[in-house]
C-alpha cells in the first residue's frame, strides 16, 4: 500500500500519485548564552594617565597627563627592613643580592642559567645605584612610590643583616639572595662607579621630569651622558669594559629603572633647587649640577637666548654699542623660583612672550655669532645648535643677515684700528 503521507519517520515519499510536502523548516537558532554584566573597574592595560578637565574647573587642579607605564616587578626596589639610609652604602652588597633575588622571584621557573647571569649584572647596577641615592638623599618611605617597592626577605638586627622573620616568602628570597656568587674584584670597580652615579641620578631624573614629564626618554638621554662620562673618566679599564659589555642595558638600569621608585615630586623639587646644584658640585658631580635649576622644555629657550646675546655682546662693544639681556635673566630667575603648577606655567608664558617680542633682535645676535663662529673656524657651536635658536634663525632670515653684515663691519673696523696703531688697550684683568 502506497504511503501518501508522513508516517512519523520523515517526509512523504515522492512518486506517482503521492502528495508533495514542502521541506521541513530549519531549526530555530540557539540563543546566545547570557552572561552576567562585567563590573566597570579601573583600566589594567599597563599604564596610568591623569585625565584633567580641560574645559571646566580651576587651572590649579590640572595635572600633567603624560602616560606613566607601570614598572616590571623585575625591577621593584626590595627594601631591607630597619636599614638606615645613611648605612645604605655599607650594605650595598646586600642590596645587590636583594635585587638579584627579586629578579629570580619575578621570573619564577623561567630563570634559566643564562637569565641568572643577566640578572646578576642588572642587580649589581640596580643595587649600587640605589645605595648611592638612598645614602646621598637620606631616602625614607615617604620619599618613595610604594607600588614600586617590594620586600627583600632581609632585615637588620643588631648591626647584622639576617633573614626577615616573616614566613616562607622571606625564606625563598633569602635563599635566592644567598645563591648569588660573591662579588669579584672587577665588579667592585663597577659598584664604586654606580654608587657615584647614584648620588646624582634622582636629580637628573627630576630634570627630565621637569622638561618632559618622563624619567628617561631619547630627548633627555644627553642629560645622563655627561654624568656617565665623568664617572668613567676615572674608572679602570676593566670597569669600562664591564660597562661597555652591558651596552644600553646599563644605561636603562642605571638611569631609568634604579631610581624610578623615588617619588617624582621629590625628584622635581631636587632638580629645581640651586642649593642641590652647589652640593653636587662640591661632591664632584659638576656634569649634573650644570643642569640645575631645571626648567620646562617650552621655556628652556630662554637660557639659550641669554647665552646667545652674551656671546654677541663683545662684537657690539667693538662697535661702541651695547646689548642687554637683564630682562630675560630676570624672567628666568622668576621661573626657577616659581611653584609648580599655575605659577610655573605663567612664568613659562612670560619667557615665551619675551622671546617672541624680541625675536628680530635675537636673530640679529644669531647672525653676529654665526659670522664669528664661521670666521674663527672653530667646531660645533652648541648655542647655534639649540632648537630654539635654529627656529629663530629660520623665522627671521633678514635680521640674521643684518647681524652677519654687522659682524663683518666690526671685524673690518677692528682690523683697520690694529693696522693704524689706534687699537685700544684691551686692559685685561684676569
Amino acid at each position: 500500500m502506497a504511503n501518501n503521507g508522513d508516517n512519523g519517520n520523515g517526509p512523504a515519499v515522492e512518486g506517482p500519485g503521492a502528495d508533495v510536502h514542502p521541506p521541513a523548516a530549519p531549526a530555530p537558532p540557539v540563543p546566545a548564552q547570557v552572561t552576567a554584566p562585567v563590573r566597570l573597574t579601573a583600566s589594567s592595560v599597563g599604564f596610568t594617565i591623569a585625565i584633567p578637565d580641560l574645559r571646566n574647573g580651576a587651572l590649579v587642579n590640572i595635572q600633567q597627563a603624560a602616560p606613566k607605564a607601570s614598572m616590571s616587578a623585575l625591577y621593584s626596589w626590595p627594601i631591607i627592613s630597619r636599614l638606615a639610609s645613611d648605612q645604605a652604602v655599607d650594605a650595598v652588597v646586600f642590596s645587590i643580592r636583594a635585587s638579584y633575588a627579586q629578579a629570580l622571584h619575578a621570573l619564577g621557573p623561567t630563570a634559566t642559567a643564562a637569565l641568572q647571569v643577566e640578572c646578576r649584572k642588572k642587580a649589581i647596577v640596580l643595587g649600587s645605584i640605589r645605595a648611592g641615592a638612598a645614602a646621598a638623599y637620606r631616602l625614607a618611605a615617604a620619599d618613595m612610590t610604594m607600588s614600586e617597592l617590594c620586600p627583600s626577605g632581609m632585615e637588620v638586627i643588631g648591626g647584622a643583616v639576617a633573614q626577615a622573620a616573616s614566613g616562607s616568602t622571606s625564606t625563598a628570597r633569602w635563599t635566592s639572595a644567598q645563591s648569588m656568587e660573591d662579588i669579584t674584584p672587577a665588579e667592585e670597580g663597577v659598584i664604586s662607579l654606580c654608587v657615584y652615579l647614584g648620588m646624582a641620578v634622582p636629580v637628573l631624573q627630576g630634570v627630565s621630569l621637569v622638561m618632559t614629564g618622563h624619567h628617561y626618554i631619547p630627548t633627555t638621554y644627553s642629560l645622563f651622558k655627561g654624568l656617565k662620562k665623568q664617572g668613567l673618566g676615572s674608572a679602570t679599564v676593566e670597569t669600562r669594559a664591564w660597562v661597555d659589555g652591558m651596552g644600553e642595558t646599563f644605561d636603562d638600569m642605571a638611569f631609568h629603572k634604579a631610581c624610578h621608585p623615588v617619588a617624582p615630586l621629590l625628584k622635581r623639587a631636587l632638580a629645581r633647587d640651586m642649593d642641590v646644584a652647589q652640593r653636587l658640585r662640591a661632591s664632584g658631580h659638576g656634569s649634573a649640577a650644570i643642569r640645575l635649576p631645571a626648567v620646562p622644555s617650552e621655556a628652556s629657550g630662554g637660557k639659550a637666548v641669554i647665552a646667545l646675546v652674551k656671546s654677541a655682546s663683545e662684537t657690539f662693544a667693538q662697535m661702541g654699542h651695547s646689548v642687554s639681556w637683564e630682562n630675560g635673566a630676570a624672567l628666568m630667575v622668576q621661573l626657577e623660583h616659581a611653584a609648580p603648577g599655575v605659577e610655573e606655567a605663567a612664568a613659562c608664558d612670560r619667557i615665551i612672550q619675551w622671546i617672541a617680542d624680541n625675536s628680530a633682535a635675537i636673530a640679529f645676535c644669531a647672525g653676529i655669532v654665526t659670522h664669528v663662529h664661521e670666521s674663527t673656524g672653530s667646531g660645533r657651536n652648541t648655542i647655534l645648535a639649540a632648537y630654539s635658536i635654529k627656529r629663530l634663525i629660520a623665522d627671521n632670515p633678514a635680521s640674521v643677515n643684518r647681524g652677519v653684515m654687522y659682524a663683518r663691519s666690526a671685524n673690518a673696523r677692528l682690523r683697520l684700528s690694529m693696522e693704524s696703531g689706534t687699537y685700544a688697550n684691551p686692559d685685561f684683568k684676569l
